[in-house]
């Protein structure tokens, strides 16, 4: 058993005979958290992949709202020679596990699976700093504008999609990061030519994009009120903060009376582990000694995507129109200081 978890230092350690311990390096000592949720479950004659948003602890599963992608992969009558004769959806997977520098023996353990019918794309956030023009698209956000490329081909500049980006932790959102981020989830390309791919949208102007967190309300109103919040996460300075671009924000309410979201979603349909911040995310830009574009990203974080092609309805983990804010309304924060 290989167990990966959040933790300073980077280390792997043996605890028994067949378990190990490990802590994957994160980008700096101060900034940034492992928060993937990944299983790889095998069985006598297939492997279960699990990834979602919920963490390894009871109340995530009983008590609060989270997500999650299942798929199981038959054993192959030949296994595989190495890991270049992977589909995609598997070197992803592989490539996640080098990185958490989990042990060489899980990855060989793969290669006697059938990863050709997975269902999903995975889009995945490393801890590090990503510099050139094929690295820097490797993860985060501006992996996830390659998939949906990918998906849906390149999207009329007029008709741009509105997004639903529902989280359960923000941090200090800018008009400037939503429409970096907006681009991508249009699957436009935050570097071409040579440069910087600046956003059709004016200087101050808000993307389509509602985030889709709780407010104070339906925090106090849910079965545990606040005490059941403790993975609920805003900050009350951010909040109220005058360039806090609150008029994207629209209420989390859960399809089960009184339950509390951990779920983090897009309605692309990306299920992810992944909050609305440039930790989780990553923050795109272009370096001034090599002017080669970079992508620098605190969190570790794994999501999958699936495409859809109709908006009649999304399975989504949430109240649908999301009701928006009203004037009177404030969201949800753990140092609450009203």
């Amino acid at each position: 058993m290989v167990i990966v978890t959040h933790g300073r230092p980077a280390i792997g350690v043996k605890i028994g005979e067949n378990r190990i311990i490990i802590q994957p390096p994160l980008k700096d000592n101060k900034y940034g958290v492992f928060h993937n949720k990944l299983m790889l479950l095998f069985r006598s004659s297939s492997l279960r992949v699990v990834i979602g948003s919920a963490n390894m602890v009871a109340c995530d599963y009983e008590e609060l709202e989270n997500v999650v992608f299942m798929q199981d992969f038959p054993e192959l009558i030949v296994p595989l020679k190495s890991e270049s004769d992977f589909p995609e959806f598997a070197k992803d997977i592989c490539d996640v596990l080098d990185k958490m520098r989990v042990p060489t023996t899980v990855k060989e353990e793969l290669l006697k699976y059938d990863f050709s019918k997975a269902k999903a794309r995975i889009v995945a956030s490393v801890s590090g700093v990503f510099e050139g023009e094929e690295e820097y698209k490797k993860y985060g956000h501006t992996r996830l504008a390659d998939i949906v490329r990918d998906i849906t081909g390149p999207l009329d500049p007029n008709n741009y999609p509105k997004v639903e980006m529902q989280t359960s932790s923000l941090g200090s959102l800018s008009v400037s990061y939503l429409q970096e981020i907006y681009q991508s989830f249009c699957g436009i390309s935050s570097f071409s030519d040579g440069k910087a791919v600046r956003s059709s949208l004016q200087k101050n102007q808000l993307p389509p994009i509602d985030i889709i967190f709780p407010t104070r309300d339906t925090v106090t109103s849910s079965r545990y009120g606040g005490a059941g919040a403790d993975s609920i996460c805003f900050n009350t300075a951010t909040w109220r903060k005058p360039t806090f671009p609150k008029q994207v924000m629209c209420d989390s309410i859960s399809h089960r009376q009184g339950a509390l979201m951990h779920s983090k979603a897009l309605t692309s349909m990306i299920f992810r582990s992944h909050n609305s911040t440039t930790s989780a995310w990553g923050k795109f830009t272009v370096s001034k000694a090599s002017k080669l574009p970079k992508l620098s990203i605190s969190n570790w974080e794994l999501g999958v995507v699936f495409p859809l092609y109709e908006d009649t309805d999304i399975p989504a983990p949430f109240l649908r129109p999301p009701p928006r804010y009203q004037p009177e309304q404030d969201a949800w924060t753990q140092n609450m200081e009203w």
